[in-house]
């Protein structure tokens, strides 16, 4: 348990919160500025890529106001043994079904790895394939949609934070004027050498600066860590 409050506090992005009493019932897809709904992952010898799509805001900001919603994927790529990537040109295909999209990774500011942003939601069902060329390597491979296998979907995993951060949402709205927005997207936790857990995190800012969020285990539906 200690090691998952460890992840949690190492990984998500609003770390602060409270706790208080109310009564309006909250959903928390009213609030959503980024959501989530699938991952999918594939490793070579040497690096591992991720692939995640949903739906996030235009003009994306954490600034508790929600605006006009878009469709969006993140690709990233990194290395297995953690160690920083080197400083290249990454250039990657990446083709959904029939539909190819090409690009440049980027470096990530907050990591070691190189992402890139797409403008596609794919579904569960979509066949996805990445090859990602630099200096002296090409990775090509087929990837798979490791949530498809979760016993908690990005729909009842929101449905369980809005119930458990609904006291908290409620204390810091008693204002009126203070607007929420909020955040899902799908952890990975791979530090042990057991197998590797996946988790729903969801997390919420308020226009005042409260924020506070929830860790869900994506097979048992537990709450690993809550900060409210």
């Amino acid at each position: 348990m200690k090691k998952k409050l460890l992840i949690f506090m190492m990984l998500a992005i609003f770390v602060l919160g409270f706790s208080a009493c109310g009564s309006t019932k909250i959903d928390l897809n009213d609030y959503l500025i980024e959501r989530r709904n699938n991952l999918f992952t594939a490793e070579d010898e040497m690096y591992g890529v991720t692939f995640s799509s949903g739906t996030r805001e235009e003009n994306y900001a954490l600034d508790g106001i929600r605006n006009n919603m878009q469709d969006f994927a993140i690709l990233t790529l990194y290395r297995l043994d953690g160690d920083p990537l080197a400083k290249d040109t990454y250039t990657y295909i990446v083709t959904i079904d029939d539909e190819q999209f090409t690009g440049y990774l980027e470096n990530s500011a907050v990591d070691n790895s190189y992402s890139a942003d797409l403008a596609v939601n794919v579904g569960d069902s979509a066949v996805v394939n990445v090859k990602i060329s630099f200096t002296g390597y090409n990775f090509n491979e087929d990837l798979t949609n490791v949530s498809s296998t979760f016993n908690v979907d990005s729909k009842t995993a929101i449905s369980i934070a809005s119930n458990e951060l609904n006291e908290a949402i409620n204390d810091i709205t008693s204002d009126k004027n203070v607007k929420i927005e909020a955040v899902m997207k799908v952890l990975k936790d791979s530090s042990t050498s057991e197998a590797v857990s996946y988790y729903w995190y969801v997390g919420v800012v308020s226009t005042n600066g409260d924020t506070l969020g929830i860790l869900i285990d994506a097979n048992s539906g537990d709450i690993v860590a809550k900060k409210v």
